[in-house]
């Protein structure tokens, strides 16, 4: 009995680490997001041509899957082991990356084939997200049980910081001077291959307690919804996710292609590259900064600050300046960034009852999602009537005014790092 106890402490001591390897996966899958940052929007703005209307409609088929499957995401995080799990999604997701290069290569690419890919990849980042996410926790958990205990907030922002830095490699690598795209989506299916690969060494068992019945799964998600709706933390973070989406993410997806292309005449693959890495190189160091602090005792505090100074950044576009100003605004909106991810991160997988986590996860990252669409819509109806600087207007004044909303009529800005108000 004492060999079999002694074996069992040995193998647990040479087993690899889960924590890094989590790292890795993480960084895997977002290298290929970040290339995504880059490549998306070059063929639809400049391989095709697409009018302002157009690149706004494009990214709205990108996320709009997200916020019509996300629950179901949060649903499978609850019922399927996350590692075999994960590695199914970014094949599929790498099938998917192929074929458009394939297609790229041929010169038959058409704004239908480019909105059929966009909805693919949208609904497996849809399955993906809220599997990985609520993964992490798990992990902490067994890594601690193996006498590597790892806070979350530390580990929430370490994954901030590993998911920014692939994400700014992975724009880099995309906006290499004379590489086609063809071959870019090639290098982005590969980088997802290999994390499938690194997904199968995750350890999580498969979850217990749930119903595998169409009937349990609904009332799963039912109550899902009403702790999200009723918990008074969950609900304003639910309320930050939805404005941000619409604010943020529509604005960052739409207003950077057509400053660029409109406002300052730069080329996808090496201005527009440069701006996207910028901005991600900053919310990367911002990210890092928190993950080597001791946690903020204030939260919902910086989270709603950052969301301010976002909201300065995207109203000064508004305003002619040379390109350098433009890139040192963008500089600030990205530290603000940094902060408002890994805050975010930190209050929900923190504060969330573990029993709704993953369905916690994908109410709140639907928020995100199901503003995307309206918000690169809008944007890009807006640029289509009034330009690029002009329509900044609207999502710079609208996330001004949901943020001071937010702390005023929220307990949000009272939050605490205990989980409390006060």
């Amino acid at each position: 009995m004492e060999d079999e106890r002694r074996h069992r402490a040995t193998g647990a001591r040479r087993e690899l680490p889960e924590l890094p390897l989590y790292y890795v996966l993480v960084a895997l899958y977002f290298f290929a997001f970040g290339m995504q940052f880059v490549l998306f929007p070059s063929l639809v703005a400049f391989s095709l041509e697409a009018t302002a209307t157009g690149v706004g409609l494009a990214q709205s088929a990108l996320s709009a899957p997200l916020f019509c499957f996300l629950l179901f995401g949060g649903l499978l995080a609850e019922r399927a082991r996350a590692g075999p799990t994960l590695a199914v999604l970014q094949v599929c997701f790498a099938f998917a990356a192929i074929g458009l290069s394939v297609i790229v290569a041929a010169g038959a690419l058409t704004y239908a084939i480019l909105i059929a890919y966009a909805v693919i990849v949208g609904a497996c980042a849809a399955f993906m997200m809220p599997v990985r996410d609520a993964a992490l926790n798990g992990v902490i958990v067994r890594e601690a049980e193996r006498g590597r205990a790892t806070p979350i907030a530390t580990a929430a922002a370490t994954t901030t910081a590993v998911q920014i830095g692939a994400q700014i490699a992975g724009i880099l690598v995309a906006g290499l001077a004379g590489a086609s795209l063809s071959s870019l989506l090639g290098w982005q299916a590969l980088a997802l291959s290999i994390g499938a690969a690194v997904a199968l060494f995750l350890k999580a068992p498969r979850p217990t307690g749930h119903e595998h019945t169409i009937a349990g799964a609904v009332r799963d998600i039912g109550a899902g919804l009403t702790y999200s709706f009723r918990n008074p933390i969950m609900l304003p973070m639910l309320i930050s996710a939805a404005y941000v989406g619409v604010f943020v993410i529509g604005s960052f997806q739409v207003l950077f292609p057509l400053l660029v292309r409109d406002a300052y005449g730069g080329d996808a693959q090496s201005r527009l590259g440069a701006l996207f890495a910028t901005f991600w190189g900053a919310s990367f160091v911002s990210a890092v900064v928190l993950s080597r602090l001791k946690p903020l005792n204030r939260p919902g505090r910086a989270l709603i600050v950052s969301h301010l100074i976002s909201a300065a950044a995207l109203f000064s576009f508004a305003f002619h300046k040379p390109f350098l100003w433009f890139v040192g605004i963008v500089v600030i909106w990205g530290l603000a960034a940094g902060v408002a991810i890994s805050m975010s991160r930190t209050i929900t997988q923190g504060a969330a009852d573990q029993q709704y986590l993953g369905r916690v996860l994908a109410v709140y990252s639907m928020g995100f999602m199901g503003g995307a669409p309206i918000g690169s819509a809008l944007v890009g109806f807006a640029a289509s009537e009034l330009g690029p600087r002009t329509a900044a207007l609207i999502p710079g004044v609208g996330l001004a005014s949901a943020a001071v909303a937010l702390a005023v009529m929220t307990p949000l800005w009272r939050f605490n790092a205990a989980g409390s108000e006060g």
